[in-house]
């Protein structure tokens, strides 16, 4: 199968995928519109670190991005009522820049000390949210954030569009000039400074995008839940969104959009596990790793490539 016939295939697969998306709600209960959403949600989040991961980084603070948007977008509207796009719009800013303002201390320095830096960064901020009380609320969250839409329905055609919009720009994004400047920090990031790349502010553009999109997400996640509570943004979240994009493949928009899949739809799939049900997605995650280096739909890519 040549490159054309892979392009051509996965396009109609898209496309087959968007009908059925548009169609499915007609179908489906509340609790199955539910997880569709909350997997519209997470595919945000794993779609954004993909940003982060393509450069060889990994970060621990994701979802405190992701809860940074929620509480901006939840006081905003709670504390001063304001419409829904203001305070949507306000949240994902605030993540963005709270990015990039980890980002220049922590791109000082590389590797697990990148990772070390970010988990510093989620426990502050966890911190805060549980114990700022005046104006997170503390332990006690916030509660009586306005939805725009009566329906769960409403809800989800909105959140279908922005995801939509989301893996577009990311497509748009990797396979740009940006994209190949951060895979090429990615491989050898000395060697990109040799050839004029200035890495520092490559780095800071995706970290900030990164946690633009996560924000915008935790904005989201607020108005459809009509809560917030720091438990919604603990170091398991972050987790979780990191399996996800390993899982489905760094690198590409269909990996990181399967990723989201998975870390939503894996969970659900074990829950009959109770206790034990992170311990087999663990197993499972070892075991992707390990057969499939690439994650998922990197393998499954390549070997159609191959064919």
């Amino acid at each position: 199968m040549n490159q054309w016939s892979v392009r051509s295939f996965r396009n109609v697969a898209v496309l087959v995928l968007l009908i059925c998306l548009c169609f499915m709600p007609r179908f489906l209960n509340e609790y199955l519109l539910n997880i569709l959403i909350m997997t519209f949600l997470w595919i945000m989040l794993t779609v954004s670190l993909n940003f982060v991961g393509t450069m060889g980084y990994i970060s621990i603070c994701h979802a405190t991005f992701y809860g940074i948007g929620a509480y901006v977008a939840g006081i905003l509207t709670f504390k001063a009522e304001a419409p829904f796009v203001v305070s949507l719009a306000s949240g994902a800013l605030g993540a963005g820049l709270a990015g990039v303002l980890l980002g220049f201390p922590a791109f000082r320095v590389r590797g697990h000390y990148f990772a070390i830096a970010t988990l510093a960064f989620s426990l502050i901020l966890s911190l805060v949210f549980s114990n700022w009380h005046e104006v997170t609320g503390g332990d006690r969250g916030l509660t009586g954030i306005f939805s725009p839409f009566l329906t769960s329905r409403g809800y989800y055609f909105l959140m279908l569009g922005i995801v939509v919009l989301t893996v577009v720009v990311s497509h748009l994004v990797l396979n740009s000039r940006l994209g190949r400047q951060l895979v090429t920090i990615r491989e050898d990031e000395d060697l990109a400074q040799q050839m004029g790349i200035n890495t520092m502010q490559v780095k800071l553009v995706a970290f900030g995008l990164a946690s633009l999109v996560a924000g915008l997400a935790g904005g989201l996640m607020v108005h459809y839940v009509n809560f917030v509570h720091p438990d919604f943004f603990t170091f398991g979240y972050s987790f979780s969104v990191i399996m996800g994009m390993l899982m489905g493949g760094v690198g590409t928009t269909g990996g990181a959009v399967l990723g989201g899949v998975i870390a939503v739809g894996l969970p659900e799939l074990l829950r009959f596990t109770v206790g034990w049900r992170y311990i087999v997605m663990g197993f499972v995650l070892i075991l992707v790793m390990i057969l499939m280096p690439k994650g998922i739909y990197g393998t499954l890519s390549h070997s159609l490539s191959k064919r």
